[in-house]
């Protein structure tokens, strides 16, 4: 068993003036420690009980920890997290960070740590249903599988070891979109400390409601989420050229670093097309 300082910690993401909680199914008792962010920065941060919470397993009236920082975007709410971890000397078994608008349960998040237990992984994330809101086609869940192997997973609903995630400190400052965390800073710190064991878990799966809109705005240092995106690999390859010179080159890094992974508009004109028609075939008879 893990001591209470070890338990895997589950940060969910909270709109400080809503109820707490509104995707998660809550059908299990928690095998992990619950951290509400609230990224208006309009509640107290602080112990304090669930906000506006009812449910069939006794969570309502429990305390909980709430971080309270007002955030642009999704990379303000790592740093904030990291910053927490290494400020209380925590360092959980695993660190999840889940949006508050991705619908998952309390038994699919124990079952996903109970996998990653059995398979030693360092670094995973639960899959995402056919009709979710994504960015990454290879996101999507895939039948008769457990689980598979991956180079990254974006961070939408990632899991670290806490101590890989405590490592992020000081590499991710003024990066607010979060862009380049996943592809970049996470697989080189892997690399660098020998935690490299990362994948999707197909048999854990997660739906994410809103459309993706960070990749659309210009943030406070003047950045869009592409040119932190590439400030984030530029820092990422001298990190490696400084600690690892003999991966520069590699398939490794020429899948990280140097294979496009975004569409021509051609694809994505292409892709927008098809939506509307895969979900006209998928309702005909």
């Amino acid at each position: 068993m893990n001591s209470p300082s070890q338990r895997p910690l589950l940060l969910v993401s909270w709109h400080g003036a809503q109820p707490a909680l509104p995707c998660l199914e809550l059908d299990a008792p928690a095998r992990f420690d619950w951290l509400l962010f609230d990224y208006t920065g309009q509640q107290a941060a602080g112990r304090r009980e669930i906000p506006g919470l009812t449910d069939p397993i006794g969570l309502a009236g429990q305390s909980v920890e709430v971080l309270s920082e007002r955030t642009e975007c999704k990379g303000d709410i790592f740093q904030a997290l990291c910053r927490w971890l290494h400020d209380n000397e925590r360092c959980p078994e695993y660190v999840g960070l889940i949006d508050d608008d991705v619908w998952i349960a309390v038994s699919d998040i124990n079952r996903a740590l109970h996998l990653a237990r059995l398979e030693g992984l360092d670094l995973f994330s639960p899959t995402l249903w056919h009709d979710s809101e994504y960015s990454h086609r290879w996101m999507l869940t895939q039948p008769h599988r457990q689980f598979r192997s991956v180079d990254w997973v974006e961070v939408m609903m990632p899991f670290y070891r806490g101590d890989l995630f405590r490592a992020a400190l000081g590499h991710m400052d003024g990066n607010v979109s979060s862009w380049g965390l996943d592809r970049y800073l996470w697989p080189t710190l892997q690399v660098m400390r020998g935690q490299t064991r990362t994948a999707l878990l197909d048999s854990v799966r997660a739906s994410h409601r809103r459309p993706i809109t960070s990749g659309l705005k210009t943030y406070r240092n003047g950045r869009n989420a592409e040119q932190e995106k590439r400030a984030m690999r530029a820092h990422c390859i001298a990190l490696l050229q400084q600690h690892r010179p003999d991966l520069i080159g590699s398939d490794w890094y020429r899948r990280l670093f140097e294979q496009r992974h975004q569409r021509t508009r051609w694809q994505q004109l292409l892709t927008g097309l098809g939506r509307p028609v895969r979900r006209w075939l998928d309702g005909s008879t």
